[in-house]
Order: structure tokens, then C-alpha cells, then sequence
């Protein structure tokens, strides 16, 4: 199977952002053995930051408030928030930007890095805001890098993490659409459809992360509109949510 479609399948009718954040880092630790795999969001300009890490008890998890602190000293960071960086989406190792010697003498890895035995990055993009910030897993190792083959492993998945973070990745409260839903006689998959649309996924995406084709989407998306006495995705969201 493909990875992206072997991913999808795995992490299809997840139930919200932690159960998403689990089984991303079990499936990325399947495909790349490494000491830790985490997901990193960053915003500069806020000075805020997340660190989600498997194992859950890694020390990379409590990094966060640090990592706003040392960015500029690491050169991955770096790279990442770069404004001019051309192929923004393609996946990258820590290697490909720095050497061993110019990692060494940094501050982020003298202090964080090589206390957690950790020299080696593969780094997957979800969200990309140029210089301010970015979200995306960080897959980290010490002294295996990781080759080729992984980087264009990693390319293959990567357009189904971005699904999966538009779906999954937002940390603030989802949008709820159940209990309008329970008012009206729509289908779990139905209803499963709606909730990813008002993610801003368009009905290609869905139908891309599901695993169904964009025909089924928009014959899900026919009946439930019935069901709710419209003809468009927008009345259905604003009746599902009450308006």
C-alpha cells in the first residue's frame, strides 16, 4: 500500500486532537525508528510554543519554553523559519542545513540537544507561516542519520500529515457540531463529512483523507443536505450550529 494511503487508513476517524497526536507519532516512529518523535509548533512573533512527544515521558516534551529561547542558535529552526526558503514542503534533515562541526557549537544543541542524545533530525512540515512560525513533526535520532530513502518516504506522507493537522492539529476547541447533528437524522459518516469541511478541507481533501473518492463526499454531502433542508455546505454548518 501507499504510505499516504497506508497513514490515512490508520488514522481515519480519529476522535480529536489527542487521539490524532498519539497515533501520528506511533505511525512515524513505525516508519522511521528513532530515540523520539515530536510535534512542534512555533510562533515567533508570540513567543509561544508546543512540544508534543513519544514517548510522553521524553524530555523533549518539556523543551517547549526553551525551544522560543534557542531557535535562532538551531539551525533547523532556522532554515524552517527562513522567508525566501524555496520548497518550504519538502521534508528536511538537520544534516542537509548544517554540519556536524557548526551544530556542535551552537548553544541548542550543547544545551538541549546533546543531553537528550539527539544529533539527527528529519523534520515533515504541517502548517508554514515564513518567518513567524510553523508547525510540523520533528523525528529525532543520535548519530544515525537518516537516509534518502527516508526523506522520500517522508515526502510521500507528508501531504497526509497536512490533512490530518487541518483535521486534527488545531490545539483550541473544535468546532462542534453534534448536537446539531443529533436534531437531524444524519449518518455518522455524514456528519463525520461536515465536521471536516468546517476545517476548511475542501471535498477533494476529505474524500483524500477518508479514502473515499470525491464522488462518495459529494453523495454524503447530497443526502445530508436533504436531511437539513439546504443546498450548500455553508446553511449546513450555520444549521448545525444552531444559527
Amino acid at each position: 500500500m501507499d504510505p499516504a494511503a497506508d497513514l490515512a487508513a490508520q488514522l481515519n476517524s480519529l476522535t480529536g486532537r489527542e487521539a490524532y497526536l498519539g497515533a501520528g507519532a506511533e505511525m512515524l516512529a513505525k516508519l522511521f525508528p528513532s530515540n523520539v518523535v515530536s510535534l512542534i509548533s512555533f510562533d515567533k512573533g508570540a513567543r509561544t510554543s508546543e512540544i508534543r512527544s513519544q514517548p510522553q515521558d521524553h524530555p523533549f516534551g518539556r523543551q517547549a519554553e526553551r525551544l522560543i529561547d534557542v531557535y535562532a542558535d538551531h539551525p533547523l529552526r532556522v532554515n524552517l523559519l527562513d522567508e525566501s526558503l524555496p520548497g518550504a514542503w519538502v521534508p528536511r534533515r538537520l544534516s542537509d542545513v548544517a554540519t556536524d562541526l557548526q551544530l556542535y557549537r551552537t548553544r541548542a544543541f550543547q544545551d538541549g540537544l546533546r543531553p537528550r542524545e539527539s544529533n539527527r533530525e528529519l523534520s515533515l512540515l504541517c502548517r508554514w507561516a515564513r518567518h513567524r512560525g510553523y508547525a510540523g513533526w520533528g523525528i529525532n535520532r543520535w548519530n544515525v542519520d537518516f537516509s534518502d530513502r527516508e526523506v522520500e518516504l517522508a515526502a510521500h506522507v507528508q501531504p497526509m500529515l497536512r490533512l490530518l493537522d487541518m483535521a486534527y492539529g488545531d490545539s483550541g476547541s473544535p468546532l462542534d457540531l453534534v448536537a446539531g447533528g443529533e436534531q437531524h437524522p444524519l449518518t455518522q459518516r455524514e456528519s463525520e463529512i461536515l465536521q471536516l469541511l468546517s476545517k476548511g478541507l475542501t471535498g477533494a481533501a476529505v474524500g483524500h483523507l477518508l479514502g473515499i473518492s470525491a464522488r462518495t463526499v459529494a453523495k454524503h454531502l447530497e443526502h445530508a443536505y436533504a436531511k437539513l433542508g439546504c443546498t450548500n455546505r455553508i446553511d449546513a454548518l450555520r444549521i448545525l450550529r444552531g444559527g
